[in-house]
């Protein structure tokens, strides 16, 4: 993989986070695609699953999700990722900040078969 190749996907990863879009979210994966959900967390395998576990997650009452990332390397292998994200949850009046780390495995069409996050979270009162 090249830098550009893992930058358009990360790019569309963040804009399937931001708007919520299982189905975006899904469509990166290759058919036998991981996708390790945290560090300690559910181990899907392929769209269907990877689906699913995002259709779960979306909240409606989330607002101003943003996605940000840099990258930290690309070999020929894997590229590493740090992402940063935030959403707001208006009626509890909190901000939730993410940030953590994505390990990336695309394949020769720039589908992910291997998909690796951890990361951490802050919750902040808003007015």
């Amino acid at each position: 993989m090249i830098e550009q190749q893992f930058t358009t996907w990360l790019d569309a990863y963040g804009r399937a986070y931001t708007t919520q879009d299982p189905e975006a979210a899904a469509s990166l994966f290759t058919e036998n695609a991981t996708y390790q959900w945290g560090p300690f967390g559910e181990l899907l395998r392929g769209p269907t699953e990877i689906h699913r576990r995002w259709a779960e997650w979306a909240n409606p009452s989330e607002q101003d999700l943003r996605f940000e990332y840099e990258i930290v390397v690309v070999t020929d292998e894997i590229g590493i990722a740090r992402w940063m994200a935030s959403s707001r949850f208006p009626s509890d009046e909190r901000l939730v900040r993410y940030d953590g780390i994505f390990a990336v495995r695309l394949d020769d069409d720039l589908r992910c078969r291997e998909f690796r996050e951890w990361w951490n979270t802050q919750e902040e009162r808003i007015a």
